[in-house]
Order: C-alpha cells, then structure tokens, then sequence
C-alpha cells in the first residue's frame, strides 16, 4: 500500500500571497502532472504545496502593443487551441499538442511543462526500487548513478515547451523570496536546471512582437509512441527579422541552443546548404549533448536520433525561398 507523506496544503488568491509562501521546504503546484507522481514515489517531501490554481491572472492569453503574454498556469490543451497562439505562435501551438497525452495536457500548464523535474531511469521509480541502489544526486545523495565521476547530475530535461519559448526569445516574469525579475526563459530554465529546489514562482510569461510578426516557426517532437512518452529528442526554429534561433531538447540536462549552426545560417541567408548546416548542427550537437541511459532507449539509439535536425533545416529552407 502506497502512502503519501503529510503535508500542509495552501490556495493562495493572488500572486502577492503565494510568494510570501515560499520556502525552500514548500513545493509549488500547477497542474500536478508532474508534483503527484514524484509525491507518490517519494521523490520530493516537502511540508506545505502552493496550490496556484486559484489565481485568475494567471490563467489569460492575451496581446498588447508589445507583445504576446501567456500566463504560467495556462493549461497546455488551451494553449494548443488558442486561436490568438495558433495564429502568431505556431511553434508554441505546436509544442503545446505534442506534450504527453489529452489527459495530460488538460490539466498541465505552460509553467508547469518548463520547471518540470529533470529525470533519468535511476531517478524516475519509487522509494523501494531506489533503495537497492546507491543515494544519487536527485534525492540528497553525493553520487551520479549514471556517470560515476561527474560532479553533478546529469539526469535529462525533457521539457517540450522550454525549446519553442527560448527559440521565440520569451521571457519570465519570475518571483521568488529575495524579489521579483523580468528574466528570459534561457536564463530561467537553466538557473532552474542547476537548482530544482530553489522555490520559484512564475508569473506569467511575454514573447516581444518582433519575435513573431512575420516569422516562420516549427517544433518537431520524436518520441517512442506519439503520446505520454518524453521527447527522445524536439526540436524548435525561427526565423524572424533578427535572424534564426534554433534550439534542441531532451538530449542534456538542458535545452541546447546551436548557436554555430544559427551563426552559418544567418551569415548565408537564403543561400544556405540544407547539408553542410546539417554538419554543424550534428557536430555542435555530438560536443554539446550530455546523454545518460533511458527506460527502453540506449545511448546509441539517443544519438542517432541527432539526424532528425536535417528535417527541420530542410522546412527552413523551403520557407526562406
């Protein structure tokens, strides 16, 4: 029989309230998709949830002169169908529809899908698996299960929503117990990646007009089965005014920006080699990647999934003629 550990539950009303809620020892909750199973199998403990369910401004799409704001407890299926982000955010869209299952997606929200638990197959299971192996990283210990000698974790962060809103150069409004912050979502997702029990509280997030007017955008997501499973590797492009950013998860414990192949795609224009980017991005993908062992996916398997980003060069090609 699987029992919960006790804890104290709280419903703020409003932003002010719950960050004045947080402490380390206290977890934030949106969704739940992704708190609940690591509550069930003991993962986390924390003594108090911050239920942000109740907060009305969080849960609004809307425009202004500047831009696009999405609030962080959007849910992922609304998100997905929402005619304002099917229209000017396509990639958004398009990560939205590919996370996990309906289910899922009804009840996770965008702030969810970004600070989600990075996880690897000696991480993910329950208290009484965990107890026949050595205490990693992820739940107190002094040790990589995966990689023996690395210093830190090196489980995978397989956020879908994280590569389209770094690839759109979104940005954060982020509270936590020393104050509040406009950072972008890279900063974000990668101070969140280095400390996962820093409590952090995020607001709502704002993608800046010159992102999309008149830009084409994709996200690609390959996976085991088309629904519920992780990413084994997603993709997200734009191109826009300023250039193109190209962006790749689930294959480090953060999403990975290829800034060489952005740098020969935006030197060469419409001109570019849908085959010599496809080298660079494969190679700046080989040096940067940090893959460690998945339930049913081997490393070699991880790796050969690499190809996948001659696809998406190949759609921005087509569309930069």
């Amino acid at each position: 029989m699987m029992i919960l550990a006790r804890y104290e539950y709280y419903r703020p009303s409003t932003v002010e309230e719950a960050v004045s809620m947080l402490k380390r020892e206290n977890t934030i909750i949106a969704g739940g998709s992704d708190v609940m199973p690591q509550l069930k199998t003991a993962t986390i403990a924390p003594e108090a949830l911050i239920d942000l369910s109740k907060i009305s401004e969080m849960h609004t799409v809307e425009e202004t002169d500047d831009g696009i704001y999405i609030g962080a407890m959007v849910t992922l299926s609304h998100l997905a169908k929402n005619e304002l982000i099917l229209r000017k955010l396509v990639a958004l869209s398009q990560a939205a529809r590919n996370v996990a299952s309906p289910q899922i997606r009804n009840r996770g929200t965008v702030g969810g899908n970004l600070m989600q638990a990075r996880r690897c197959f000696y991480y993910n299971q329950t208290k009484e698996w965990r107890r026949g192996i050595p205490v990693c990283f992820k739940v107190g210990g002094d040790r990589c299960i995966q990689i023996p000698n690395s210093p830190v974790c090196r489980a995978i962060y397989y956020s879908d929503m994280a590569p389209a809103l770094i690839a759109y150069g979104a940005q954060a409004l982020v509270h936590t117990a020393e104050g509040s912050q406009l950072a972008s979502c890279q900063e974000l997702m990668e101070t969140h990646c280095k400390d996962q029990d820093r409590p952090m509280l995020i607001e709502k997030f704002f993608i800046p007009k010159s992102a999309y007017s008149g830009a084409w955008a994709k996200f690609d997501k390959y996976s085991l089965r088309g629904s519920i499973d992780f990413p084994t590797i997603n993709f997200a492009c734009v191109r826009n005014s300023q250039g193109v950013r190209l962006t790749v998860g689930a294959i480090a414990t953060h999403v990975l920006e290829l800034v060489q192949t952005e740098e020969y795609l935006n030197a060469q224009g419409s001109a570019f080699s849908v085959e010599e980017a496809t080298k660079i991005a494969l190679d700046e993908m080989k040096k940067k990647s940090e893959i460690v062992r998945e339930s049913g996916i081997s490393v070699q398997v991880k790796r050969g999934t690499f190809c996948y980003v001659e696809a998406m060069l190949k759609e921005l090609k087509e569309h930069s003629l």
